[in-house]
């Protein structure tokens, strides 16, 4: 086969492929952008969300605007199962549509096609909590990324979800503040994720170096919104958590997590 014509198939496939995971980012952008804490708040209360306590777009704050922490978990679920929707679908969709239709060569072989279709695990995963923070529906700013990691660890790797869930309590004990427990715990399981060996990783998500990405990239995302937070912190506005008193039962644990 001749050299210029592998050379201009590459290249041409690389266009076809950056199209591919730029129509990949703009779906879960528009389907993570939908703000269900947002629309629980009105349909509850009447009022803004952005303009009650943080003014964030997120579960914690819905608990501050109703007061129910019954609402305030619906909204997190509503936006975890919207996350997983806005990862799920374009993946698949790219799957489908693109990468089942190429012919393996020299130039795409197997492992190269995977790994290229596995990095929109990633792109799909920025494109949800890039919505979440910033929707597009609200021109503003959103929530700040928890029910993100909870919908792509539920997807790209539950194993890992177990991993989040286990560091979660030791962090928070060490820490104490829960906006850079939140943080410091997803970068943590980000870095499991890159050592995660083949039987540990499902079956459509077969690149640990696409799922580590993913979550040290939202855990960097997460961090840029925590400006508030830290001078909070820094001012000792911030109320620490006391997650020990919660499941001695001295304080609810569901209000405790929302604070």
């Amino acid at each position: 086969m001749d050299k210029s014509f592998i050379i201009a198939q590459f290249f041409l496939r690389i266009m076809h492929i950056s199209v591919v995971y730029i129509l990949v980012f703009l779906i879960s952008y528009v389907v993570g952008s939908i703000p269900f804490s947002w629309i629980i708040t009105k349909l509850v209360t009447g009022k803004n969300l952005r303009e009650v306590g943080s003014g964030n777009v997120g579960g914690r704050n819905v608990y501050r605007a109703t007061g129910s922490a019954k609402w305030a978990w619906t909204a997190g679920l509503l936006d975890v199962l919207r996350t997983i929707v806005a990862t799920v679908s374009p993946y698949f969709l790219a799957y489908d549509l693109y990468f089942s239709k190429i012919t393996l060569t020299t130039v795409a072989g197997p492992f190269f096609l995977d790994t290229q279709w596995s990095f929109c695990l990633a792109i799909a995963g920025f494109g949800a909590i890039l919505g979440h923070n910033w929707p597009l529906y609200l021109l503003s700013h959103g929530g700040r990324g928890i029910t993100v990691v909870i919908g792509t660890m539920v997807f790209a790797n539950p194993i890992l979800l177990g991993f989040w869930i286990l560091l979660w309590p030791i962090v928070i004990t060490i820490v104490g503040y829960s906006s850079i427990t939140y943080v410091v715990v997803t970068a943590l399981v980000g870095v499991i994720g890159f050592f995660l060996q083949p039987p540990l990783l499902m079956p459509w998500a077969l690149s640990n170096l696409s799922i580590g990405l993913l979550l040290i990239g939202i855990a960097l995302i997460m961090l840029s919104r925590q400006g508030d937070n830290i001078r909070k912190i820094r001012a000792g506005e911030a109320k620490k958590m006391n997650i020990w008193k919660a499941l001695g039962g001295k304080k609810k644990l569901s209000e405790e997590i929302l604070k």
